[in-house]
């Protein structure tokens, strides 16, 4: 806390703008009089993929089909799941003499897929998941009759690129986070740090034995978010839904007519405007005619606008 040097002065903690805030002359004040309008260019907070690469899998898969009707199959992965500590546990360590760089060593990656079944005119016939596993670590590993050195090693090492470091768990020897990204309930969003990304392929449906033959790229990513300033042009518009009401009211006209959007436009905090600089106070004279739109702010020197908005 400030030390007051008198005892009727009231300490409140410190202010602080940005640089171009203090900046005297502009008689606008952006917090009380948005700018309307498009910007010439946006500052924009953006995941960036500094480094990726990959590795294909493959392996046989048994199925339980709802039917005998069934003619084919497509996939999904909704999830992966692995172990984080032992000897199976996927790790991501910095390596020795390289602290940009880290080594990924993958291995039993559970891997939860969603299967539709068509018949021959493509109609859905049962949906369901199926757990296979990738990537079996040794004998006691799930699956591990389908491991295959060419197609389906016990693990894979990968080199990337991770300036910035990576995630850490919150647990006994903090290891490292590999994120997930799926169709599940709680994996389809991007992280910051190392993202794990695995597309299917159904390369063969055996009819007579109910075995689907699903190669898996298994790709991992380092995705830091970097902010950037980028030229705006325009908005994008919105497709608008047909609907057919049989009234006629002003409900109507609004239902049938263009779709609302937001006119105030976001500051451009560096070239080439520098509209950050219009973040003051502006106080005008009395004599000054008013707006009917503004009303005298109790203390203040004169009246103060008062922003208004509207939808276009």
């Amino acid at each position: 806390m400030p030390n007051c040097k008198s005892k009727n002065c009231k300490c409140c903690s410190k202010r602080y703008v940005s640089c171009g805030i203090d900046k005297k002359g502009n008689c606008l004040d952006v917090c009380t009089d948005p700018i309307c309008g498009d910007p010439d260019c946006l500052t924009v907070l953006t995941p960036v993929v500094y480094d990726e690469l990959g590795i294909n899998l493959c392996r046989n898969i048994p199925l339980e089909p709802p039917s005998t009707n069934v003619e084919s199959i497509s996939v999904q992965v909704m999830d992966i799941t692995f172990e984080t500590c032992g000897d199976t546990a996927v790790s991501a360590v910095p390596i020795s003499g390289r602290p940009n760089c880290y080594l990924v060593t993958l291995t039993n990656l559970q891997v939860v897929f969603f299967v539709t079944f068509y018949d021959c005119a493509k109609r859905v016939l049962c949906t369901q998941t199926v757990c296979a596993n990738y990537l079996p670590y040794d004998e006691s590993s799930a699956d591990y009759e389908y491991m295959d050195e060419d197609t389906n090693p016990s693990s894979v090492e990968l080199e990337i690129y991770a300036p910035y470091g990576v995630a850490h768990a919150d647990t006994a020897d903090l290891p490292a986070i590999v994120h997930v990204i799926g169709f599940g309930a709680c994996n389809t969003s991007l992280t910051q740090g190392l993202n794990l990304i695995a597309i299917p392929k159904v390369l063969n449906y055996d009819t007579e034995d109910d075995i689907a033959t699903i190669g898996l790229s298994v790709i991992l990513k380092s995705v830091y978010f970097s902010q950037y300033k980028l030229p705006h042009n325009g908005k994008a518009v919105v497709p608008k839904a047909c609907t057919r009401p049989t009234d006629d009211t002003i409900c109507l006209d609004f239902v049938c007519g263009d779709l609302l959007d937001l006119a105030i436009k976001p500051l451009e905090l560096g070239p080439p405007k520098y509209e950050e600089t219009l973040k003051d106070s502006c106080d005008v004279p009395c004599d000054v005619p008013c707006d009917p739109c503004c009303a005298a702010t109790p203390g203040s020197k004169g009246c103060k606008q008062t922003p208004m908005a509207e939808n276009d």
